[in-house]
């Protein structure tokens, strides 16, 4: 039978009643554990979209050179009625939950309004779709306790279990799984003239092109930089088993990672445990995001939109 632990630390302690009481509407709503989660997933929404819709107000400095007025931003691609303002909210609420729709074409954004698309989907943990973003963010709430309790001498807990060797390998197999399969099979895709056919635009965005079909694909989003010829045999199987691997092994992991921590017998809250249920949590997972995302994916977006986007300036 399932216990309540809540309810068991309250019998234990009558003082935790006093602080359950205290406890605000959005722990009450979330639980302090996932308020710490969504206010973490919230952050990396709110600074994306911020980044998209400045790019896009920004206009495209090549366009202005020709004479073309940039007063509206942006608007090559993008529907009057809609604009700069919603067409960023869409892109980025589009690549953050995973949904594949649009109401403007990718292809035709300011080379960091695609940043911000492409980053989206190869974090895969800004809320994402059917769950996708909660179980990968549980990841690095992992692994931001085991690297935390390290640096500070705190005990790696988490939800009440230790988090000990075992988790941690498989929490950095699971985690380098999805970059590992947009990168390669874009090296493939370059490396080969079956791939390169698609390709329709030369250097920096050309790479982009790549980059953001093979996170579109390991995410499970379904949107494209739709410049790309990809409707041929090389796309459709190189793109479909980036979907196929990108979620499936993922899954099989976390239940592995799972298993372990059910065996395991629950731990009561010290001194020595690292909080997960604050906002100060919440700020060190947004670092642990972004920090593995430089790792793993800054170098290709160096020479892809990061590049374009210096490139325009200069």
């Amino acid at each position: 039978m399932a216990r309540d632990r809540r309810a068991c630390r309250k019998a234990e302690n009558p003082q935790s009643v006093l602080a359950d009481k205290r406890e605000g509407i959005t722990a009450k709503l979330f639980g302090r554990e996932g308020r710490s989660v969504f206010l973490a997933m919230s952050i990396l929404f709110v600074i994306g979209l911020s980044l998209c819709f400045w790019s896009e107000s920004q206009g495209n400095p090549a366009l202005a050179e020709v004479g073309l007025s940039q007063s509206q931003g942006s608007m090559e691609g993008k529907e009057v009625r809609f604009g700069v303002p919603q067409s960023a909210l869409f892109t980025t609420v589009t690549t953050s939950f995973t949904t594949g729709t649009v109401n403007n074409m990718h292809d035709t954004l300011t080379p960091m309004g695609g940043f911000v698309a492409m980053l989206h989907m190869m974090l895969n943990v800004v809320f994402g779709g059917k769950g996708v973003g909660l179980m990968n963010m549980i990841l690095y709430a992992l692994l931001a306790v085991f690297i935390c309790g390290l640096m500070v001498g705190r005990t790696p807990e988490y939800l009440g279990k230790k988090i000990e060797g075992r988790e941690m390998k498989l929490t950095a197999l699971c985690i380098i799984i999805h970059p590992l399969l947009i990168l390669t099979f874009t090296a493939i895709a370059l490396a080969t003239t079956a791939g390169r056919a698609g390709v329709t635009n030369e250097g920096f965005h050309g790479l982009s092109q790549v980059l953001y079909e093979f996170a579109s694909s390991a995410a499970n989003n379904g949107s494209g930089f739709e410049g790309l010829a990809d409707n041929t045999l090389f796309w459709n199987v190189t793109t479909g088993a980036a979907m196929f691997f990108g979620r499936y092994l993922s899954i099989v992991i976390q239940l592995a990672i799972a298993g372990s921590l059910m065996k395991k017998h629950e731990v009561n809250e010290s001194a020595g445990t690292l909080r997960t249920g604050t906002g100060s949590f919440s700020i060190i997972l947004v670092f642990v995001v972004y920090i593995f995302a430089a790792l793993t994916f800054f170098p290709a977006l160096a020479l892809g939109p990061i590049a374009e986007q210096l490139t325009l300036l200069g």
